[in-house]
């Protein structure tokens, strides 16, 4: 079955919020970052994020916040900032969600999709560009 892709407007996003919060939530706690899913509550509202949820039929599996970072040397990016589907799922559903992710990069005139991840993606197509150390003091 495939999967749909479905935007959800800042202003329904109170709809939706706990299943998102909930991803947010598991995606904090394998990555120890510093930020709050009410974070990324506050971007969508603002209009920084777009929110698309992830369904399979009529069941949600996940979600992806996204966003356009500007053209810089090489012309803009799309950048992902929180994708998180149901344990279990991504490996079933990834080249989908991957091909789905190179259209809306097209569709902006983005060179490139970026994303950080706990996980390495290079068999999966994506190239490594940078690691992000931290060092605390």
């Amino acid at each position: 079955m495939s999967l749909s892709f479905v935007e959800i407007n800042k202003s329904a996003l109170h709809e939706s919020w706990s299943f998102v919060r909930g991803g947010l939530e598991h995606i904090i706690a394998k990555t120890a970052d510093d930020w709050i899913p009410e974070d990324v509550y506050a971007d969508l509202r603002a209009g920084v994020l777009a929110l698309f949820l992830i369904y399979r039929g009529d069941e949600r599996i996940g979600f992806i916040a996204m966003q356009a970072w500007p053209a810089y040397h090489d012309g803009p990016r799309l950048f992902v900032r929180a994708l998180w589907v149901r344990p279990g799922s991504l490996r079933e559903h990834q080249a989908e969600i991957q091909g789905w992710l190179k259209d809306c990069a097209r569709k902006l005139g983005a060179r490139a999709v970026r994303m950080s991840s706990p996980r390495r993606w290079d068999a999966a197509g994506w190239t490594l560009k940078q690691h992000i150390f931290e060092l605390p003091v």
